[in-house]
């Protein structure tokens, strides 16, 4: 017996189109964020009458809308043309997280091609005249994970006519930016809720009507697949759930998408690690309540032998919000010819 007798066909697949199924997939129609995309064109309106518009602050954790919500925004304005009247510009600081590359994808959508041996601030001059030629609206995704906010203060002073949309995960981004920008920011602010279940329930037979052929999800497995992903709260993990589930299916040249299937699918997301900004604070005071006492380097270290992702920049960010809100004290000290912070958990809390 051949190792493929039992492959399903091209025309066989239990895919109809698997593009539909990635998380970047934007769907015609965004299911439960209208009145969020209504208030986001609702800032940007202001730039069609010559005036500024306003700039916003858009928070709520991962997997909620967030980015598909603004996208769907910037493609309307570019369905309708209105990108002739304004520069529409998205980037992603997760994969553009320094000035100079934030400035080089800006120059790319451009089509501004004089970078060559050019420096960040030569750049940003350049891109200053090009862009001040009509309004902006310039969104920064996962902006909390810029090296250096000093583009944020360069952007807020040297543009005239523009809406500045933040968008990040961090509920406190606000508070620990310097405050030359957050007065000049003075954003609105839009919180994404998460999902319910129907609205999770929804969203995911949008995909599967999008991602699957006709008639062969069954009902049970898709229910099964949605009280998993409400119980995440992140609708990627609903989306791996039914790209997942459906390759399961096919690798066992099942022509239907079955309850087992859904099951194995489950079993494997347990491999996949979604913090919500609570578990997050309760790692960072844990750690901080068993190690009182240590400087912050110190406990930097233990945070990365514990299997932490974050660098050392976002790390002291997070003590220092802790800090912050009194759930710990920290204490400046001389260690050689630098300098050196002891933290210490609040005991009185």
């Amino acid at each position: 017996m051949n190792l493929f007798d039992s492959t399903l066909k091209g025309d066989e697949s239990v895919f109809l189109d698997e593009t539909a199924l990635d998380f970047e997939y934007l769907p015609h129609i965004i299911k439960y964020r209208e009145n969020q995309q209504k208030y986001i064109a609702e800032c940007i309106k202001p730039l069609f009458q010559q005036r500024n518009g306003k700039n916003l602050l858009v928070t709520g954790s991962p997997g909620i809308g967030k980015t598909a919500a603004t996208k769907f925004v910037l493609r309307e304005l570019e369905e309708k043309g209105l990108d002739e009247e304004i520069f529409p510009i998205y980037i992603n600081c997760w994969k553009k997280d320094t000035a100079y590359k934030i400035v080089l994808e800006i120059c790319d959508k451009l089509k501004y091609k004089f970078t060559q041996g050019k420096h960040t601030s030569e750049l940003i001059k350049d891109i200053t005249k090009l862009l001040n030629k009509k309004p902006v609206v310039l969104v920064l995704d996962e902006v909390d994970k810029l090296q250096d906010m000093q583009i944020l203060y360069l952007i807020l002073e040297d543009l005239n006519k523009k809406t500045l949309i933040l968008i990040t995960n961090e509920l406190e981004f606000l508070s620990n930016i310097d405050n030359r920008i957050r007065s000049r920011l003075i954003p609105e602010f839009l919180e994404f809720k998460p999902y319910n279940f129907e609205e999770t329930y929804g969203i995911l037979k949008q995909r599967v009507d999008y991602g699957f052929a006709k008639n062969i999800f069954n009902e049970n497995a898709l229910r099964l697949i949605s009280e998993k992903t409400h119980e995440k709260a992140d609708i990627r993990s609903g989306i791996y759930l039914l790209k997942e589930t459906g390759l399961i299916a096919e690798n066992e040249s099942s022509k239907l998408i079955l309850e087992s299937h859904a099951l194995r699918a489950i079993e494997k997301l347990k491999d996949i690690k979604i913090e919500s900004s609570e578990k997050r604070k309760n790692t960072f005071l844990n750690l901080i309540k068993e190690n009182s006492g240590k400087t912050c380097f110190e406990l930097f270290t233990l945070y990365r032998q514990m299997g932490g992702k974050k660098s050392y920049k976002t790390f002291t960010r997070r003590i220092n919000i802790l800090v912050d809100k009194g759930f710990a004290t920290k204490k400046e000290i001389q260690v050689g010819t630098g300098k050196s912070s002891i933290i210490e958990y609040n005991l009185k809390i």
